[in-house]
């Protein structure tokens, strides 16, 4: 007989009373790690039969994630899914992985002594992320070690020193990414067109940079908020071709941490209190002075039950449309 196919890497066993609480979370937090995850809010569709979806869901999971609750060991579903992980794990199929809520061992070993002396994630005190990388330790060896490696990386940004460079002291970094993704080269060219006249560099040269960087979306988004400060500050000043760079210079180093006294000599060439204002477009998320208008009234003329058939974006993973459009333009072809 032939082997189920896989489709899932998790999938959640749990009570609908720990939904909120824990489990919509925390599968919120898998997903976004990149595993594949089955749970009946992710999955589960209109008019599909229960018991056939659980069993689908079972049959094609890597692994059995039981979130083990008071709620849980009350209700007949979660303990129909548990008998079915049990049942695969026992033929060699799966591994269950309890994690337990509000529940301590002797309240598991009463109701299930065989899952009260398996290893147990423990989410007392603890975020979805933090569960989350629990399973994913257990689950994908391969994605642990990339998370433990970016948050050594984000650690030692967070604790490095500043210290200064001389320019020709600094060494070019290999090229880490051969191929950059198509929205952040857009976004690339919108940064070299803002600073066009002010750090002006061929496209070429601002992607060779980026594609040297190890995180490039860090540094995109880093620049892009360089460049909206700058705009913003230009929309507001009358400022001459001398200032320009000045302004560059004071941004760019508010980005890396510079004092006022360290760029007090691009300072000297703007009016009073520029320091101030740039600071304060520099760290604030949104625009620190904006303008002043009313937003547009919202009087849908649609039937809000026919908003779920209108196609939108969907944040933060939309369909791929560079794949649809070839669909699209092979299915045109061979009509004509």
């Amino acid at each position: 007989m032939a082997k189920s196919k896989i489709v899932w890497d998790l999938f959640i066993s749990h009570a609908t009373e720990d939904k909120e609480a824990i489990v919509k979370p925390l599968a919120t937090a898998l997903s976004s790690f990149g595993l594949r995850v089955w749970y009946d809010e992710f999955t589960l569709k209109p008019g599909v039969s229960l018991s056939r979806s659980i069993d689908k869901g079972l049959a094609h999971s890597k692994y059995g994630v039981v979130v083990l609750s008071p709620s849980f060991f009350a209700k007949r579903w979660p303990e129909y899914e548990l008998r079915g992980l049990t049942a695969k794990e026992m033929a060699g199929g799966k591994e269950i992985i309890p994690v337990w809520h509000d529940v301590n061992r002797e309240a598991v070993l009463k109701f299930s002594p065989p899952l009260a002396d398996k290893l147990a994630i423990n989410a007392s005190g603890k975020s979805a992320s933090e569960v989350a990388i629990a399973i994913i330790e257990v689950t994908n060896p391969k994605l642990f070690e990339r998370v433990h490696r970016r948050m050594a990386h984000l650690m030692m940004i967070e604790k490095a020193p500043i210290e200064e460079v001389r320019p020709q002291e600094v060494m070019f970094a290999p090229i880490r990414h051969k191929i950059l993704p198509e929205d952040l080269i857009g976004r690339i060219r919108l940064i070299r067109a803002a600073l066009l006249g002010i750090h002006t560099h061929s496209m070429e040269v601002w992607l060779d940079g980026f594609k040297r960087d190890s995180h490039p979306s860090r540094e995109v988004a880093a620049w892009e908020r360089i460049c909206a400060a700058i705009l913003e500050y230009v929309s507001m000043a009358k400022l001459t071709d001398e200032q320009l760079p000045a302004v560059f210079a004071v941004v760019l180093g508010l980005s890396v941490g510079s004092t006022q006294k360290e760029l007090s000599a691009s300072i000297e060439l703007l009016a009073p209190k520029a320091f101030e204002v740039l600071s304060s477009l520099m760290n604030n998320r949104f625009p620190a002075y904006d303008i002043q208008e009313p937003l547009p009234a919202d009087v849908p003329n649609m039937d809000p039950k026919e908003y779920l058939k209108e196609d939108r974006e969907l944040f933060p993973k939309d369909l791929p449309n560079d794949l649809l459009e070839n669909y699209i333009e092979k299915r045109t072809k061979e009509k004509t």
